[in-house]
């Protein structure tokens, strides 16, 4: 009795036992798994064509895309899953506008899928097979950045182009159509589907603030402006914006390929003569050398001679007795021009040499490095042209940037950086391709001497127009094109606000006017518009 007792239990037990683990497993595929097995009973009724690659996308610093923003719709068809191939042939050849027997042949081959431009206006039922689908596309007619984004395709450039291996990755798109039971034709009504894979696709996040560069773009467009904008953060040297005019139309890259208008070429990192902007260079010399001091008077006339040559001020103007201070704020040329006698050609190119002037600042887009004379190029009349920004001296647009907000940072420069990382399909980050670094240019001192001095140029000097409500501080700059022609490149760098400065902003403006006039205005609308936001 007692033996049968026992087995009974040891039964009850085994019973009890296999049932929990039936209990388990059945939780086990359901609940925990069952998300994966929904899936895997889907794929099996899933038939999918790859459509191609899809290609990551480019951010600013705050994983806002500046491409594949905007949707366009297409047609697509599966040509198995057509019966009247006449019908649907005659009815693509009005939503697409391509020939009616162009389609028929497209529908009797063998291939998957097809795809055609929507061009047509239709809001009714597709027949079974047709479906309509949107996709992004790479560039649109609002796309921002699109001297720095560049393009891919008949004309590689810009960050398309360097960073193309790291774009072009593994990630697939591919259209997925249901299938029936019997794995052999298609579900009617159940739809066509765009499916992206998750893998391997990369995008690169740039250090440009969308909202900024948005703002410097609508205002050089506002204006008509044939030049470039600069903006860069004072405390990092991050490129917040940068804009060159005229634009183009990223997809009719052909139209503009040896265009004399220059649509393609980014004049942010073009060089060019600087003019009077230069002389924050030569005052930065003069002072931090000890060569020049704020007590020191010069007499400014209105022309100067040196070995033949003659040098002139704007307009042929004379202020008298001035120092060093009052020569800046007007942009006297003939007592820079002395000031620069003073502090001598290799200082002043040694100090543009530490701002960056004819530097390489391995940013990963094409860009000029500016020039400076030689030491023996300054002798004689040579020493003219190089305190006054002319001659054998050029810079860039950014160059001009990074040379404000090297002095509005107390004389520390920061090299400028345009990307931050290699990010996932989720923004996460995995590669950090930010390259900080850092040294001093002038002392502090120095620095908040010139930053006084650009302050006073807006408040009562060449540069009123490019005062705000935070407070402008910077220099104007009209370099000499043509003497006959009264042709000038008009220039204006400078920083904002002055007390807390923020914002390095040039402004270059080709063939444009003297800077008072023409890129003062362009700092002040920008100016003001970017605090609005970020103030």
């Amino acid at each position: 009795m007692y033996e049968k007792n026992f087995r009974i239990k040891i039964l009850t037990f085994v019973l009890i036992l296999l049932t929990f683990l039936l209990l388990f497993r059945l939780y086990y595929i359901q609940i925990i798994n069952g998300e994966i097995y929904s899936q895997k009973a889907v794929q099996q009724k899933i038939k999918s064509f790859n459509i191609g690659k899809k290609r990551g996308e480019i951010f600013d610093r705050n994983l806002i895309p500046f491409t594949d923003r905007s949707l366009h719709e297409y047609i697509y068809v599966v040509p198995g899953m057509i019966v009247n191939k006449d019908y649907v042939s005659k009815f693509l050849s009005k939503l697409t506008g391509n020939s009616i027997n162009d389609i028929k042949k497209e529908l009797c081959s063998k291939k998957d899928f097809l795809k055609y431009d929507y061009t047509g206006k239709y809001q009714g039922k597709l027949p079974v097979g047709v479906y309509m689908l949107s996709i992004p596309l790479r560039y649109d007619t609002d796309t921002l950045a699109r001297h720095v984004i560049g393009h891919i395709g008949d004309k590689n450039m810009g960050l398309e182009k360097t960073f193309d291996k790291i774009l072009t990755t593994g990630g697939n798109e591919s259209i997925a159509v249901f299938k029936d039971g019997n794995n052999n034709d298609y579900l009617k009504g159940l739809g066509l589907k765009i499916r992206y894979s998750s893998d391997n696709i990369y995008g690169i996040k740039t250090t440009l603030d969308y909202h900024i560069q948005k703002a410097v773009e609508n205002i050089l467009d506002r204006n008509l402006i044939n030049g470039a904008a600069v903006v860069i953060d004072v405390k990092n040297g991050d490129i917040l914006a940068m804009a060159s005019r005229p634009n183009y139309d990223q997809n009719k890259i052909q139209e503009y390929i040896g265009s004399k208008n220059e649509e393609l070429i980014n004049k942010a990192l073009m060089a060019y003569p600087p003019g009077s902007i230069f002389k924050i260079i030569v005052a930065s010399a003069a002072l931090e050398k000890g060569k020049v001091d704020l007590k020191d008077e010069f007499v400014d006339t209105s022309s100067y001679e040196i070995n033949g040559v003659v040098f002139h001020n704007f307009k042929n103007e004379s202020n008298g007795i001035i120092n060093i201070e009052k020569a800046f704020e007007v942009s006297s040329n003939t007592t820079f021009i002395k000031i620069g006698e003073a502090t001598g050609g290799d200082n002043i190119i040694k100090v543009a040499n530490k701002f960056g002037i004819a530097s390489n600042n391995n940013l990963p887009l094409e860009e000029e490095n500016g020039m400076l004379p030689s030491i023996e190029d300054t002798y004689g009349a040579g020493i003219g042209n190089l305190s006054i920004g002319q001659g054998k001296v050029l810079i860039t647009p950014l160059q001009a940037a990074d040379m404000a907000a090297t002095i509005a940072d107390g004389g520390i420069r920061h090299v400028p950086n345009l990307v931050k990382a290699i990010v996932d399909e989720n923004g996460k980050e995995v590669e950090d391709l930010y390259k900080e670094k850092s040294y001093r240019v002038i002392s502090k001192s120095t620095s908040e001497i010139i930053k006084k001095m650009m302050r006073d140029v807006v408040l009562n000097g060449t540069g009123k127009n490019a005062e705000t409500q935070y407070g402008s501080a910077g220099k104007t700059g009209s370099a000499e094109v043509s003497k006959d022609l009264n042709i000038y490149h008009a220039w204006f760098t400078g920083f904002i606000p002055y007390e807390t400065p923020r914002y390095a902003i040039s402004i270059f403006v080709k063939n444009g006017d003297i800077g008072g006039v023409k890129a003062a205005p362009i700092f002040r609308q920008i100016a003001d518009e970017i605090m609005k936001y970020y103030r």
